[in-house]
């Protein structure tokens, strides 16, 4: 996933993304956030995914978005 289409893709879903400031140590973190749609009675859940990019962030809250469409009524407990 390239850093457009992570950004796309987070615009698509009404996803947000975030970084963290850089320690002394270097690191970074970046956190997508995405809420699932409600299902039926069911409310949307919250899908928070970090990684130290943000292709990497976008790319694990995508994989649970795929995960929770595959089976809404089963996904992210």
């Amino acid at each position: 996933m390239t850093q457009e289409q992570a950004i796309s893709w987070l615009q698509q879903v009404g996803g947000a993304l975030y970084h963290s400031r850089r320690s002394q140590a270097g690191h970074a973190a970046w956190v997508a956030v995405v809420r699932t749609p409600w299902t039926g009675p069911r409310r949307g859940k919250l899908i928070i995914a970090m990684g130290s990019t943000m292709q990497e962030a976008a790319a694990a809250a995508e994989d649970q978005w795929q995960k929770f469409w595959q089976d809404p009524s089963d996904a992210l407990h």
